[in-house]
């Protein structure tokens, strides 16, 4: 344990008080480190949806449990467990660190420490300061996955079959069919579902206007009204890893977890944040802060884990370059792989070696108009990266 310090001296401080945000400052507080969390406290209001073997311990933060279903060329139930959080219960099991309720207005670097300035112009001052605030808004020319999705009371009668529904790829309606959107339909808490319309990640993202145009379509009316929830998603799907040479290291969505394929990033945030708060622990040792920071970036972007996120990238870009009619090829392959296979490549922890046995099996089993598609442009890369 570390010894007692002033109130406003810390070994590290968590900017940010997600789930990500959350779960990094328990996981600091479990290893013994001075930790303070700092957000601003908002409601969390978005869905966050995992695969129930992702989050081994979290069991009883979920609000559901239940199996689900992918529509393409036919109606397929995986062999896996799927759930919403319950977000009162995943912030009970997280909320465990010192947890102040502000907004931060700078981070000021200095030979020995950092200074996180608050808005009231109070100070706290920390060796390690990691962000967790989330991904950076979507910017021109970034692709993102756009959803616009309705919180109903009951299943919507005109969706068919009783399984929850990760994708439906059929076309929403006529006029449709030329932009590839699917449909996800998911239990909630007290009997309640999530409807909602997602695009995949386009350089331009489709606005929420079109989506909701999509999901009328799909349902043959126009739930919004009676909505109790309307979500607009926007996430942005940036390539790459973030800046290495950073004094403030990012976590969780803010490091670039959000997964290419899904856009899902608390699963992977919750199992890495034990890792990360023992990288932590070794950085407070070092007394250079570029390469205490660096070992706290290498903690959270291990070196496998960057070879990983590379295949990853690879992945989007090909999947960008399919049209409509292709897509759901594409998942049709995917997801009749191997359930061990298909749920690795879901995960940003995942050997780049698993990412790679994953990519050449899709890409053996999709059609040949398909295969071009994938390798357009550099087959070259897409070689060396399998390999």
């Amino acid at each position: 344990m570390t010894s007692p310090r002033r109130d406003d001296r810390h070994d590290v401080v968590v900017v940010g008080d997600g789930p990500a945000g959350l779960a990094l400052g328990a996981a600091c507080g479990a290893a013994g480190l001075d930790v303070l969390v700092i957000g601003e406290g908002r409601p969390w209001t978005a869905t966050y949806g995992t695969w129930i073997d992702d989050v081994p311990g979290f069991e009883a933060a979920l609000a559901t449990d239940t199996a689900i279903d992918v529509v393409g060329g036919a109606r397929l139930t995986l062999p896996r467990r799927y759930g919403t959080f319950h977000h009162d219960r995943l912030r009970a099991q997280l909320d465990r660190a010192p947890h102040a309720v502000a907004r931060v207005a700078s981070v000021q670097h200095r030979d020995h420490a950092s200074d996180v300035v608050l808005d009231d112009g109070s100070r706290r001052t920390a060796r390690v300061v990691v962000e967790a605030t989330g991904p950076r808004a979507a910017a021109s020319g970034v692709p993102a996955q756009t959803a616009y999705g309705l919180v109903l009371d009951r299943r919507p009668a005109m969706i068919e079959g009783d399984e929850a529904v990760l994708m439906d790829w059929r076309a929403a309606g006529r006029g449709f069919a030329d932009e590839p959107t699917f449909l996800y339909v998911v239990a909630l808490d007290r009997g309640r579902w999530l409807v909602e319309e997602t695009s995949l990640a386009r350089r331009t993202p489709m606005p929420a206007d079109e989506l909701r145009a999509r999901l009328t379509a799909r349902l043959g009316v126009d739930l919004t009204d009676g909505a109790e929830h309307v979500e607009h998603v926007v996430i942005p799907m940036r390539p790459g890893l973030p800046n290495r040479s950073s004094l403030t290291v990012g976590f969780g969505a803010a490091a670039g977890y959000v997964h290419p394929a899904t856009g899902y990033s608390v699963a992977s945030s919750l199992r890495a944040a034990p890792r990360v708060a023992a990288g932590i622990a070794a950085a407070l040792t070092i007394d250079d802060p570029r390469r205490r920071a660096l070992t706290v970036w290498n903690a959270v972007w291990p070196a496998e884990q960057r070879r990983a996120r590379a295949l990853h990238d690879y992945g989007l870009a090909a999947l960008l370059r399919l049209p409509a009619a292709d897509v759901q090829s594409f998942f049709d392959a995917f997801f009749a792989l191997p359930v061990e296979l298909w749920s690795a490549y879901l995960r940003v922890d995942t050997d780049a070696t698993t990412v790679s046995r994953v990519m050449t099996a899709v890409f053996s089993s999709v059609p040949w108009r398909v295969r071009r598609r994938l390798a357009t442009g550099s087959p070259a890369p897409f070689a060396r990266l399998l390999r």
